[in-house]
């Protein structure tokens, strides 16, 4: 009997330790890959005064268009508009991955449904596709995501989806980012990067897209240095750009090799303050063909003859904004102030190329945004309104793509209305 009965036991146990092994065995390994998504569903809804500059059907709204004025004396532009969208309605992917190089390794994907252009609005695009590498001192990062110039940390926290822009830098672009930490807080950067989604100015319409970026064979380079702590921020850069707007010169029979390029340096400031109720971010550029960052800016052209090849300067642009905003979680008050004017460039111009730039005709001589906002937060569901006046002052311009002399201040009142639920 007790021999019966051990036998059992050891049976039993073998049995046991068996079946164990094999659900020990069969349990999923851990993943390697981790994903998380996140995104938004956003529907704007928004009101202006006037005709105004702007792409997608208005949801990327610039500035004001000049007077009009039709044969009763009345003016054209001065006839509101009202828009109802949904393509800012957003989807992403963060990614992480085992080591690689002895770097933690992640990418993100990301897209917005706000199209590559007028003609396919609400189709999806690529806004961030990167990928990065981490280690404790440096990072870098290859792919496409924010310009240099756009901070994350610190931008307009505006209501509209021009986020400042044209007085704000904005936008993407594929690059190659090599970060190295000096402490926990201060860091310093190096990119190299393309414009892509945002062009630079082309001097022949009829010329691939971004062709003056592509003819250039060195990428923008960017040095960029940041102290980061709780409360505050503050960082500095100094860009170097380089465009090559001809590679073939003239029509036929004169047809010419161009060698001619337009070489810019633009140096921006920042700061972000953090206070229990109160949060302040402001930022200032000092730039110079401008163009692909959504601002006024890009450059002009010089031929001292009618059949010489065509020279080029870069066009300078000031910006600087300020917004205030408070730091509660249910009712978020906030106001957006900015100021960007267009300094010209050497006199003798006889052409322009880029964004609100010319050397002849009507143009603008400065932009004044004023933003106040109020946000209604509950759990996820956010109920955004903005009230944006945007004042463009309108002149006569010179040969060296200034505005002289007597000018008109034309203003538009957009008012918009965000809903935004996000995940």
């Amino acid at each position: 009997m007790i021999k019966k009965m051990i036998v059992s036991v050891v049976v039993f146990l073998f049995y046991s330790a068996t079946i164990f092994a094999q659900e020990k065995k069969a349990a999923p390994a851990a993943p390697i890959i981790g994903t998380t998504l996140y995104g938004f569903i956003r529907n704007d809804m928004f009101y202006d005064s006037r005709q105004n500059v702007f792409v997608r059907e208005g949801q990327l709204n610039l500035y004001p268009k000049d007077i009009d004025l039709q044969s009763d004396g009345s003016d054209y532009n001065k006839k509101s508009q009202l828009n109802i969208l949904g393509i800012l309605t957003r989807l992403g992917v963060r990614i992480t991955g085992p080591d690689a190089f002895k770097a933690k390794t992640s990418a993100v994907i990301e897209g917005d449904f706000f199209g590559q252009a007028d003609v396919n609005i609400g189709l999806f695009r690529l806004r961030h596709g990167y990928v990065k590498l981490d280690w404790e001192k440096s990072a870098l990062t290859l792919g496409q995501t924010w310009y240099p110039m756009f901070i994350p940390e610190c931008f307009p926290g505006v209501v509209g989806f021009n986020t400042g822009i044209p007085i704000a830098p904005f936008g993407w672009a594929g690059q190659a980012k090599f970060m190295y930490k000096f402490d926990k807080k201060t860091s310093l950067s190096l990119t190299a990067y393309k414009p892509r989604e945002f062009a630079e100015a082309n001097v022949n319409p009829a010329d691939i897209t971004n062709a003056a970026s592509l003819n250039a064979s060195i990428p923008q380079f960017n040095l960029h240095l940041q102290y980061k702590g709780d409360k505050l921020l503050v960082g500095g850069q100094v860009e170097y750009n380089a465009v090559k707007p001809y590679v073939k010169y003239g029509v036929a029979p004169l047809i010419r090799t161009s060698n001619e390029t337009v070489s810019a340096v633009t140096a921006m400031a920042y700061a972000k303050i953090t206070t229990k109720k109160v949060g302040i971010k402001t930022q200032i550029v000092l730039g110079q063909n401008t163009n692909h960052w959504v601002m006024m800016g890009g450059y002009l052209g010089y031929k001292a003859t009618p059949t010489g090849i065509e020279t080029y300067k870069p066009a300078k642009t000031t910006a600087a904004w300020i917004d205030i905003y408070g730091t509660g979680k249910k009712i978020v008050p906030g106001l957006f102030v900015g100021y960007s004017v267009n300094n010209g460039a050497s006199a003798g111009a006889t052409a322009a190329y880029g964004r609100a730039i010319g050397v002849s005709g009507r143009g603008i001589k400065d932009l004044l945004r004023v933003a106040p906002r109020l946000d209604f937060i509950s759990g996820k569901l956010s109920f955004r309104n903005e009230l944006e006046f945007t004042q463009a002052q309108y002149g006569t311009r010179a040969n060296n793509g200034k505005v002289v002399g007597a000018t008109d201040k034309i203003t538009n009142i957009r008012f918009t209305f965000s809903t935004i639920f996000n995940f």
